[in-house]
């Protein structure tokens, strides 16, 4: 592979990640149906435009069947004028319009029968086009669904439950810690509380010691 070859495919590959990314899928679906209406709109409009066809050749018709039932007329009333020549002319307008009134018959309907055929098409595409319209909202409910998973995904994803369970194990340890430092100090105090309570005591026995005692008696033998 040349080294043109090779730049074009990793343009290309790089062109395509980068359109993907950037293609909306509600977007896109929307812009089909706006693209899909237009197309029916312009096609309406070319259904109205052979409708009216329809209409003028419809006109034409009658103008030519009045032309034909007249110069029938005209020649019946040349035969009774005994205008042979007369006649004749009638007659000679008379069959051109009959082959011009059977042209324009034939014409009216090839033209209903386009219509009829447009007619069903429109309404085929207009179904069509309803549905896409039932489906887009679908869709649309369909992608922000997705949306929402892959939100949730990603959260889940930066998610480190291992990180998690050591860190709450930590924080457990060290309340444990605190907890037993705690216990340890009020321990220590209890202590400390029950030494001074001894200590006043033995002061107190002290106090009254045997020579004390035998001060005491002397002082009340000698009335001091």
């Amino acid at each position: 592979m040349s080294l043109f070859e090779r730049f074009r495919t990793i343009f290309r590959a790089n062109a395509n990640e980068l359109a993907d990314k950037m293609e909306d899928p509600a977007a896109i679906i929307n812009q089909q149906l706006l693209d899909l209406d237009d197309k029916l709109d312009r096609a309406q409009g070319a259904l109205v435009k052979e409708m009216a066809e329809i209409k003028l050749l419809e006109q034409k018709v009658r103008e030519t069947e009045d032309g034909v039932r007249l110069y029938q007329e005209r020649a019946e009333k040349a035969v009774k004028a005994s205008s042979d020549e007369l006649a004749r002319k009638a007659l000679e307008e008379k069959n051109r319009l009959s082959a011009m009134l059977s042209d324009l018959t034939r014409q009216r309907d090839e033209q209903s029968s386009v219509v009829a055929e447009l007619k069903g098409d429109l309404e085929k595409l207009q179904g069509l086009r309803d549905e896409f319209r039932r489906k887009q909202s679908l869709l649309s409910l369909k992608q922000e669904r997705a949306k929402s998973k892959e939100e949730i995904n990603s959260i889940r994803a930066e998610i480190d439950p291992d990180h998690i369970g050591r860190e709450m194990n930590r924080m457990a340890e060290k309340i444990d810690r605190m907890d037993a430092q705690a216990a340890a100090t009020k321990e220590l105090a209890d202590e400390k509380t029950k030494s001074d309570l001894d200590q006043s005591f033995r002061d107190l026995d002290h106090t009254n010691t045997p020579v004390e005692d035998e001060l005491a008696s002397l002082k009340k033998k000698l009335g001091a």
